[in-house]
């Protein structure tokens, strides 16, 4: 329906439609702004840093997110951080920034190393019985309750059955409504919305009784001090121009922004790197030695991830070429011109990592995994807006550190345990949904391995 709908609209969405990732690098290899066509909206296809900081930094005041994209996503992330704009947005900003600086997302760490220890122990189990286990999913869960527990900490217990089986339906729901061309409102009884409307009431439902019962534990100065989650931290805080804190619908929405975002980004990154580590068998072995050389084997703590540059390297290397925001744009709220090309009021200026990552103007064989194009002192590519895993600018992703701290304990922890092969030699392809998905499953068997 979606592939019919595009081309009744007409413009580039069907060829976009066909084979979106393949079409994005043809496009940008042919200059810094190329027009596109996308339904009833004009749009332009930039892919020079130059102009991306123009853009999402030197003239940001003249862009914003109301485009047919993220409106897909408001009906479940409200006004959050990553779909709100203008002064409203800088307020949330100042206000919630304070709680992702890298050393307050530290204290955070024994949550993430108690759950990937989980997932180790769970994988080791299915070694010792012969069993494969889907990379994908377990990496969803496990990013999902590390978000979850910095967000709610003990509170979540009661309730993470519930959201671990409303998730899958929202995810699943967002990735259609993203992708087709017509995307109705929430209220119309589509059969999309019919799945999607129950399982946001859910978690909705969910995320404001946590908020009551938070607020009524500060109330009664019942909160520990010394164990504050997240939604403690938001709570707490107030903007340092204004002395306002957030309403319950605001923290809502930035609850619902960070527990969708902030896991399956994640989830999907860590999925990419198995596959990776599968392909470059010698870099799994390099990294397991890293370890020994850094924690005698162990699995690393929060304060180990300075020592470990090779797995870091390895990481930023995954999102180089395998993206999870792949793709991302913006609207003109006025005229503007970028290197030539005029910009209209209305306009869609688009971003595609994917593509930009992979232009040999940019980065030497891009096609190539090579990690130590981001080891420290050997960094190929210095400017950070040829380099957007997270965007970049003034609306960088506010999790980026705490996603790069979560990555390299769970990656660390369970290589410190195991050996993951990929069990079917199957390709895996990239799948461009809301965010970079594999193909199918990546499927491991497990060889246990501890290294201490």
């Amino acid at each position: 329906m979606a592939g019919l709908l595009a081309r009744l609209i007409g413009g580039d969405l069907a060829t976009l439609a066909h084979d979106p990732l393949g079409e994005f690098c043809r496009r940008s290899r042919q200059g810094a702004v190329v027009p596109l066509a996308i339904g009833f909206h004009r749009g332009h296809l930039v892919s020079d840093p130059a102009l991306i900081r123009h853009v999402l930094l030197d003239n940001i005041a003249n862009y914003d997110k109301r485009t047919p994209a993220f409106d897909a996503v408001r009906v479940v992330l409200g006004n959050g951080l990553l779909t709100s704009g203008g002064g409203f947005w800088r307020r949330q900003r100042r206000i919630a920034q304070p709680a992702f600086h890298g050393e307050s997302v530290k204290r955070f760490g024994p949550i993430i190393s108690r759950m990937a220890a989980e997932c180790a122990a769970n994988w080791e189990a299915a070694a010792r019985q012969g069993d494969t286990v889907d990379a994908c999913t377990d990496m969803m869960k496990v990013t999902l309750r590390a978000v979850a527990e910095t967000l709610f900490g003990d509170d979540l217990a009661a309730s993470a059955d519930e959201i671990n089986r409303v998730f899958p339906t929202i995810l699943a729901c967002l990735a259609a409504r993203v992708s087709s061309p017509v995307r109705p409102p929430l209220w119309l009884p589509t059969a999309n919305n019919r799945r999607l409307r129950p399982a946001v009431d859910a978690l909705d439902a969910i995320v404001r009784r946590l908020i009551a019962a938070r607020r009524q534990r500060l109330a009664s100065n019942e909160a520990d001090e010394g164990q504050r989650d997240l939604l403690t931290t938001l709570m707490a805080a107030r903007d340092e121009e204004t002395g306002e804190s957030m309403s319950d619908a605001q923290l809502r929405d930035e609850v619902m922004t960070m527990m969708i975002a902030g896991h399956e980004t994640t989830a999907n990154a860590l999925s990419w790197l198995w596959v990776l580590l599968d392909r470059h068998p010698g870099e799994l072995e390099r990294l397991r030695a890293e370890l020994v050389t850094a924690t005698g084997g162990q699995p690393p703590t929060v304060d180990d991830i300075g020592r470990l540059p090779r797995l870091k390297a390895v990481i930023q290397e995954t999102l180089r070429l395998y993206p999870p925001v792949w793709m991302f744009d913006r609207r003109a709220l006025g005229p503007d011109d970028l290197a030539g090309t005029r910009v209209a009021k209305g306009d869609l200026v688009i971003f595609c990592p994917y593509a930009l990552h992979r232009l040999p103007q940019l980065w030497s064989d891009p096609e190539a995994f090579r990690p130590e194009r981001f080891e420290p002192g050997r960094e190929e590519q210095k400017n950070k807006f040829a380099y957007l895993p997270f965007s970049a600018g003034p609306r960088i992703c506010l999790g980026a550190s705490f996603a790069m701290i979560e990555s390299q304990i769970i990656v660390g922890t369970i290589l410190a345990r195991l050996r993951p092969r990929l069990a079917d030699p199957t390709p895996v392809e990239p799948q461009p949904k809301v965010t970079l998905r594999t193909s199918r499953p990546v499927v491991l068997r497990l060889e246990p391995a501890p290294l201490a």
